[in-house]
């Protein structure tokens, strides 16, 4: 039993008023009148009698109704543990305890672990509970069937994380851990500092009927942060190599400015520049001093000096020199003197990504060469035979990317690798008139679709005087006004093949001189060589594919492949998740994962991960409102939805105090009856 007001318990020392009241009370004398005292002498009457309680009874009904008067004035009550199985039977509890990011503000966390202690002591013998922890996902802590040691035990062992608040998939886990339960009254506690943005209510969450929802909140009444929300990274040529500036974007989430703060800069390591920023109300951002880039990829950490919540105070990314995808240019053992001219010109003059080019012949080219090339070009010229025939085809197959260009001297044998998405026809010439044009572009595919919002360029400016002709099996990308094909694509393994049927120099066309021609080559050599450009940052909760990661050289395959080692920023190791032909990499933890291929002398992947921006903005929604949100169905039996029940109502619900307060009058009124039956006293 707890008590409302416990210092109106110093009402008992009233119990001592009764038995003072016996210990002095005195019989009444019986007065003889005598005519004269004249001739009496004076005699001192000198005579000691032992004082004791005479009424038992009586004395024991005045102790009790003050007893029970002086209690009824402390406001008693049960607690909810005691009475459970008074209130309708035993309960299955399941105590859902916010573990994301923004509970590591201040006191959250610790409020929050003390009140889940409270629920799961509160619990009757009957009773069965579970502890779940959520964030980004729901993680099942510790169920009623292993003991409240071991339910507590895991409150204690649990830390505020790096995921993001998500209400509605954590109420539902709670409703299906819920749902097979045979306790008359389930119960979802939940205990969060129910952030905003944590909550979306079309998300349309309802809990069953039957289902008592209560919110425990621990947010402070009033917030003040400031968090390290972006990081942008520009790199130019240098002297002595790449060159980076780095720009922290830093927003202060109070109304009103906050004390000037330190902001580091850290590279791989080693700290490259420090300064002070007074952090207005809203965005701000801190300009560092340039760095120079030493590796191919470099770790970027931007830190600010920490506040309530530290963790969003630190911002990583990864920054990446160069990133060259690696080209292989085959021409024909007689090639035109211009056959590869504009071709690899316009890759020299790509900036990101940049490509790596070289150039062989049919009759030279090694297996070698074939893999460690990203995307090969046949260009005018039949494919390799022998070893390097079958080194082509396994590349295509592994991943590579292949661009046919077709020429006067482009063949294809039947004992060829079987690439080309169509059978290959003679040349068609429209040079008696003034060509033909492209009439149709698929410019929803990736080779094309920079050129599908307006102004972009023209791919029908360009004129086509002869091309090869191809029956196609495969997609066909783009066709000539008169339905002729001039772009084809098939899928081959991993790899992709496309045709373009006419050439690459200025004797069948003239699009090697139009402006839309540089463009066209870098879109194109980039699908085929499933670049992705690298993004410096990944938020927690997303995932990671290794395989688009820009195939820069032999070394990426292994992990693209999925055989790799991932390693999360806290050291422990992270089991990918098998996807479509690859592997997926969660990202649960702020920092650094490195993806390690197997294969000895591979580059690992190095990822930065940061918190959500959201969880930086602390702005409450109201719990009742939530709450009102997942109710059942109006009406429904059962339905319920609950809040924290303070001391105060938790007590006014019992009234136990009116109770007790009437039966002590009621002692006091027999007591008066009793007492007038008995000697008078003094």
């Amino acid at each position: 039993m707890s008590f409302l007001a416990p210092a109106l318990l110093a009402a008992l020392l009233a119990i001592a008023i009764p038995i003072v009241v016996h210990l002095v009370q005195r019989e009444r004398r019986t007065v003889v009148a005598f005519p004269s005292l004249m001739f009496l002498r004076r005699i001192p009457n000198q005579s000691v009698k032992r004082r004791a309680i005479r009424h038992w009874p009586l004395l024991a009904l005045r102790i009790l109704a003050l007893a029970l008067i002086a209690l009824a004035f402390a406001r008693p009550f049960l607690p909810t543990g005691a009475l459970s199985a008074a209130a309708g039977g035993a309960r299955q509890v399941v105590v859902l305890l916010d573990t994301s990011a923004s509970m590591g503000y201040a006191g959250h966390w610790a409020r929050a672990q003390e009140e889940a202690r409270r629920r799961i002591r509160s619990l009757g013998a009957g009773d069965g509970a579970a502890v779940a922890f959520f964030a980004t996902d729901v993680e099942i802590g510790a169920r009623s069937e292993a003991g409240p040691a071991a339910l507590i035990g895991a409150i204690d062992r649990a830390r505020p994380g790096s995921g993001i608040t998500r209400y509605g998939p954590a109420l539902r886990a709670a409703a299906g851990l819920l749902e097979s339960a045979a306790a008359s009254r389930r119960e979802i506690v939940l205990i969060s500092d129910f952030q905003k943005s944590g909550w979306d209510a079309a998300q349309d969450v309802k809990l069953p009927a039957g289902v008592t929802l209560t919110t425990v909140s621990v947010a402070e009444p009033s917030t003040s942060n400031a968090a390290l929300v972006g990081l942008t990274l520009a790199q130019q040529a240098g002297p002595k190599g790449v060159i980076v500036s780095a720009t922290a974007r830093i927003v202060n989430h109070a109304a009103q400015p906050a004390a000037d703060r330190a902001i580091t800069l850290d590279v791989d390591g080693h700290r490259v520049d420090a300064r002070r920023v007074a952090l207005a109300p809203g965005a701000t951002t801190v300009a560092f001093a340039p760095f120079a880039l030493g590796g191919r990829v470099a770790r970027v950490t931007a830190r600010l000096a920490p506040d309530a919540l530290p963790a969003d105070d630190v911002f990583h990314a990864v920054v990446t020199a160069g990133g060259h995808v690696p080209v292989l240019i085959i021409e024909s053992a007689n090639p035109s003197p211009d056959a590869s001219l504009y071709l690899m010109r316009s890759l020299d003059v790509a900036a990101a990504p940049g490509f790596a080019t070289r150039l062989a012949r049919t009759d030279r080219v090694t297996p070698e060469d074939l893999a460690a090339a990203a995307v090969i070009v046949l260009n005018d010229a039949r494919p390799p035979s022998g070893a390097a025939g079958r080194a082509l085809a396994s590349a295509v197959n592994a991943g590579a990317g292949l661009l046919v260009v077709l020429g006067e001297r482009s063949a294809w044998a039947g004992d060829d690798p079987d690439l080309l998405p169509g059978r290959l026809g003679a040349p068609v010439d429209r040079s008696g008139t003034s060509g033909g044009t492209l009439g149709y572009v698929d410019l929803s595919h990736p080779a094309f679709e920079i050129f599908s919002s307006p102004r972009s360029g023209d791919l029908t400016a360009a004129r086509i005087f002869r091309y090869r002709a191809i029956t196609a099996s495969g997609k066909v990308l783009a066709r000539f006004d008169d339905g002729a094909v001039a772009v084809a694509e098939r899928k081959v393994g991993r790899g992709t093949v496309i045709v373009w049927t006419s050439t690459f120099d200025s004797y069948w066309n003239d699009l090697p001189l139009k402006p839309v021609f540089v463009p066209l080559v870098h879109q194109v050599m980039q699908h085929l060589g499933r670049y992705v450009e690298p993004r410096p940052w990944y938020t927690v909760g997303d995932t990671y594919d290794p395989a688009d990661a820009p195939p820069v050289g032999p070394a990426r395959r292994p992990a693209a492949d999925g055989a790799f080692t991932v390693l999360a920023p806290s050291g422990r190791t992270v089991e990918p998740v098998p996807g479509a032909g690859t592997h997926i990499v969660p990202l649960s933890e702020a920092g650094f994962y490195e993806i390690r291929p197997a294969a000895a002398g591979g580059d690992p992947i190095v990822v930065a991960v940061n918190g959500a921006a959201g969880e930086s903005d602390l702005s409450p929604i109201d719990p009742a409102e939530l709450a009102a949100s997942v109710s059942a169905a109006a009406g429904a039996p059962g339905a319920g939805t609950g809040h924290e029940i303070t001391v105060e109502e938790g007590e006014r619900r019992q009234s136990l105090w009116w109770y007790l307060l009437v039966t002590g009058l009621l002692l006091l009124v027999i007591e008066a009856a009793v007492a007038s039956r008995l000697p008078r006293i003094a």
